[in-house]
């Protein structure tokens, strides 16, 4: 029989209902408590799920009985708990992006790989069918040699999307590339490899009162000569789905809206082509797939208990928010970064 794991979860924002879906839908892993700056939200939660409610955070993360700590709190506030979490010898879970400086993130890496517990960064879209899809092919050698690709995120968001901690880098790690499109960078990354240097610009176009990008053009240079594009927006109305298209000698293929929309390879006879629109919520905070998030936990769960490292590692996360930091050095500096 498998060990279970005792989850304690801070944070109740819109994204906490999916996590508290798939968790429930992992055998080995059980929720114990919540922690939450509304405890109404706590209590709320606490009825539904039938767990304890604390009424502070760190008495979460200092009770005994908790082995993984899920952060789903803003940015800019995971901080101290990812630090006392640490300290504590918990597991960790974090929401992305893992933190709002790469100073920041690199000191969690290194603490939790000093104190031996594992921390990961959750990449629902990793674990997607169609995204798996593209890596199999990509191992396959279906596609050839990849010589480049584009990632769009051109997507609405209406001013008053911006609240308190959006609108602040020091809260959010950043605009529309740390909160909206980080998830088709990581895919990017995860498909292209390492990055060399980037050229880029950003601005904030469509919305007043925020000290965050609200629109980004970026060209990559990868590692072997490859070249991507970066594009991305909150001011697209009404809204397009996430695009990524990876092209190269044998074949091509594009994912949007987490399916795929196109592939081919001159390798095989299998080839795809969706009919009509790829539906996605692009004027609001996006619907995610719960089954996607039962994946990662799986995955979580394995790398636990076999002293692994899970697919999107505090390291692997971390490869995300080091291109992001590079694009906004170079629209600051008005120079191409080397990485």
């Amino acid at each position: 029989m498998q060990k279970t794991l005792n989850i304690g979860v801070i944070g109740s924002g819109a994204i906490s209902t999916a996590h508290f879906e798939a968790i429930d839908k992992v055998d080995t892993l059980k929720l114990m408590g919540v922690a939450s700056k509304s405890i109404e939200d706590a209590n709320e939660i606490a009825e539904k799920q039938g767990c304890k409610v604390y009424d502070d955070a760190i008495h979460l993360i200092e009770d005994p009985a908790i082995e993984v700590v899920i952060l789903l709190t803003p940015p800019g506030v995971h901080h101290d708990f990812i630090l006392r979490s640490i300290q504590n010898e918990k597991h960790l879970i974090v929401e992305k992006p893992l933190g709002v400086s790469l100073e920041h993130i690199d000191q969690y890496i290194q603490y939790a790989q000093k104190v031996g517990v594992t921390l990961s960064v959750i990449s629902q879209h990793r674990f997607d069918e169609a995204s798996s899809f593209i890596r199999k092919k990509i191992d396959q050698s279906l596609l050839g040699d990849i010589k480049g690709g584009s990632c769009e995120v051109l997507w609405y968001r209406e001013q008053d999307y911006y609240n308190e901690w959006r609108k602040k880098k020091t809260l959010s790690g950043g605009g529309v590339l740390a909160i909206q499109a980080i998830h088709t960078i990581d895919l990017m990354l995860w498909y292209l490899g390492d990055v060399k240097g980037v050229k880029a610009y950003t601005g904030t176009t469509g919305h007043t009162d925020i000290d965050v990008e609200d629109i980004a053009a970026a060209c990559i240079e990868f590692e072997e000569g490859k070249l991507a594009t970066i594009n991305a927006t909150t001011t697209a109305y009404p809204g397009y789905p996430a695009r990524l298209t990876l092209f190269g000698k044998d074949g091509s293929v594009t994912l949007a809206s987490d399916e795929i929309q196109y592939y081919q390879s001159r390798h095989e006879q299998e080839s795809y082509k969706a009919n009509g629109d790829v539906n996605q919520t692009v004027d609001g905070p996006a619907a995610v797939s719960v089954s996607s998030f039962v994946k990662q936990y799986k995955d979580i769960y394995k790398a636990i208990q076999n002293g692994e490292s899970p697919l999107v590692s505090g390291e692997e996360a971390r490869k995300a928010y080091a291109l992001i930091d590079a694009i906004y050095q170079s629209a600051h500096t008005g120079r191409e970064i080397r990485l």
